[in-house]
């Protein structure tokens, strides 16, 4: 925000700066500005130490006192103004500053140029409903300004106060530096309407930087080293950005807003949110500190906080590296928190569409509309060390994970049809003294910590109307793995209608075609049998034999005697009698499949194989 009242504020400037180029005969100039559609400017003198015809034909330094201009609801006041090397043309900046004139603003701001603009301190004030916030901006110079762009513009420090709310934050920042700003561009967003509801955005600045931020509210401070961007991109919106922002802060005041009132709020927010997007922007050097309660001190760290905007061969992307945060007797580290391939387009389209039947009324297809597209987030190398139990320090909670993935994208009606959930390497250490069932039997079979993994992949093919679940597996380190992978047909779009009653038919005419599943032992058998065999009183190798013979004389009995059935049971029991790997590979006789009223039609489990083609194999 405040970014955007400084370039605001460069633009307000730069049309000030241009209208020093009036030539009078007099030294001093008292009273010239204009008023026009929500902008005005006020200048109260303008000073030169040489003021005649010749200075029309070459540059000369001037200076403008008393300076105010208004853009819709923020204002920008300067004491004074330092000119140096005017290029405009005298005739081009009288037609410009013409109270008659009926150029908006931004064609006016294409003729202004100048080598230099300096302003020793700029007073930038914007309402925002009741809340109003004002900046101090010190030693403010443009350079290079030619057909209303500057070439760089920087300011040393800012300070920033806030008023008529019950926000305590107290904030400020170091320089600040802005190159390649396209003033006339930037003025069109404030005074323009889109032409379209797809207006293309325009490049607005390049890069930018600010440095040393520091933020306080409530006891907790937050510095920022270095802000750095580049590429601003925005378009114009369907009521203009004045008026938009003007609407904002209209609505925003008022206590209880009527169906239609509501409906005009999120529209015009979301066509403003929508409107502009940076190339890229990071904070680096981020530092946190405070108390969250009396008694516990809380310092954080984040090294690194960024975003990529989308291109056309490249997705968004947003990421936190490097964060750490600490307390008298705890610490959360977070290695990186990224978000790729994400959009909030389609979210930002849907609310742009309300009304105040949306409002009042909203059926499960507007709900559907509203879902972002989620892309794909990793949280990695995660560390966390708190107290197991409030007021027992002695009990410690030690957990961790190398990656945790989360991808839900190409969404069909909001519902994505690709979705990967990982879990790699959640690493904790068992409480010896826990009450949890579980985590007692672990302990029991002799494990001190866990170390596991997951993963669930699956994404549906539009074309053949397949769902694939690619993979679906749990493993545990000194334990084992299971895995499973398989194929459904049949599923159609009608699966992901916002129509729950059309979707439950469509999901019922799925067919199942595959099913692969593998177990694999590294150490969880061996050890229930050592526990197991000790509880008996006798050896586990004498357990691990009775296991097999059991499982070879019932599982026929269960699922049959065909040459399917028996090469699956004798797999199963070569598997308990020394486990190692057991793979059992299931496909449908049927290239259609087996839906669920086949499946339920089966009268026992050995009926199956009549319909499957079933191999499995013990190693």
């Amino acid at each position: 925000m405040t970014r955007s009242i400084y370039r605001s504020g460069i633009c307000a400037l730069a049309l000030i700066a241009g209208s020093a180029a009036l030539q009078f005969e007099p030294a001093i100039i008292h009273d010239i500005g204009f008023a026009r559609s929500g902008t005005a400017l006020q200048i109260g003198a303008v000073r030169t130490s040489l003021w005649s015809a010749a200075w029309a034909q070459a540059a000369d330094t001037f200076s403008l006192e008393n300076v105010r201009f208004t853009i819709g609801t923020t204002s920008y006041e300067a004491k004074r103004v330092d000119l140096t090397g005017v290029t405009s043309p005298r005739a081009t900046i009288e037609a410009l500053f013409a109270s008659a004139s009926t150029e908006p603003v931004s064609a006016r701001l294409s003729a202004i140029g100048a080598r230099q603009i300096t302003i020793p301190e700029l007073k930038v004030t914007q309402k925002f409903g009741p809340e109003t916030q004002t900046n101090i901006l010190k030693n403010v110079v443009l350079k290079d300004v030619a057909n209303g762009r500057i070439a760089t513009a920087t300011a040393d420090t800012i300070g920033v106060e806030t008023s008529g709310s019950k926000t305590t934050l107290a904030l400020s920042y170091g320089r600040m530096s802005i190159s390649d700003f396209d003033l006339p561009a930037y003025a069109k967003l404030f005074e323009t309407r889109a032409d379209s509801a797809s207006s293309p955005p325009t490049k607005i600045h390049g890069a930018f930087t600010v440095e040393n931020i520091e933020a306080s509210e409530e006891g907790v401070n937050v510095r920022i080293a270095r802000v750095a961007g580049r590429d601003f991109m925005a378009r114009t919106t369907k009521d203009s950005w004045t008026d938009s922002l003007a609407a904002l802060a209209e609505l925003g005041g008022k206590g209880d807003l009527s169906e239609e009132d509501q409906a005009k709020l999120v529209r015009t927010a979301a066509d403003l949110l929508s409107a502009f997007d940076f190339a890229s922007v990071e904070a680096t050097g981020i530092e946190i500190t405070g108390s969250k309660a009396k008694d516990t001190d809380v310092t954080g760290r984040i090294n690194r906080m960024a975003y990529t905007g989308a291109t056309a061969s490249r997705p968004a992307d947003a990421r936190i590296e490097g964060m750490e945060f600490f307390g008298k007797s705890e610490s959360i580290k977070i290695g990186t928190i990224s978000l790729t391939g994400f959009s909030f387009g389609p979210t930002f389209e849907a609310l742009k569409k309300f009304d105040a039947k949306t409002i009042k009324d909203a059926d499960a297809a507007t709900v559907r509309s509203l879902i972002p597209t989620w892309g794909t987030m990793h949280i990695s190398g995660v560390d966390i060390d708190v107290s197991a139990d409030k007021g027992k320090k002695d009990e410690r909670a030690k957990l961790g994970w190398k990656d945790l993935e989360l991808t839900a994208d190409k969404p069909v009606n909001g519902i994505p049809t690709n979705i990967r959930i990982g879990l790699q390497n959640l690493a904790m250490e068992l409480p010896a003294k826990s009450d949890e069932e579980g985590i007692r039997d672990l302990i029991a079979l002799g494990y001190k910590n866990l170390d596991l993994s997951l993963l669930l992949s699956a994404l549906w093919n539009a074309e053949t109307e397949e769902l694939n679940i690619r993979e679906y597996s749990l493993s545990g380190q000194d334990m084992g793995s299971i895995s499973m992978t398989g194929l459904l047909g049949g599923v159609t779009k009608d699966v992901f209608d916002p129509d729950t009653a059309i979707a439950a038919v469509a999901l019922v005419g799925a067919k199942a075609k595959a099913l692969d599943i593998t177990v694999e032992n590294k150490g969880l058998f061996e050890r229930y049998l050592e526990k197991a065999a000790k509880e008996q009183k006798t050896k586990p190798e004498t357990l691990r034999a009775t296991y097999g013979t059991a499982a070879a004389v019932a599982l026929p009995s269960i699922i049959g005697t065909s040459e399917q059935a028996k090469a699956l049971s004798q797999a199963i029991a070569r598997f308990i009698a020394k486990p190692g790997r057991l793979t059992v590979n299931a496909k449908t006789k049927d290239p259609s499949g087996l839906s669920l009223v086949d499946i339920t039609a089966l009268q026992e489990p050995a009926d199956a194989f009549v319909k499957l083609n079933v191999t499995a194999k013990a190693e």
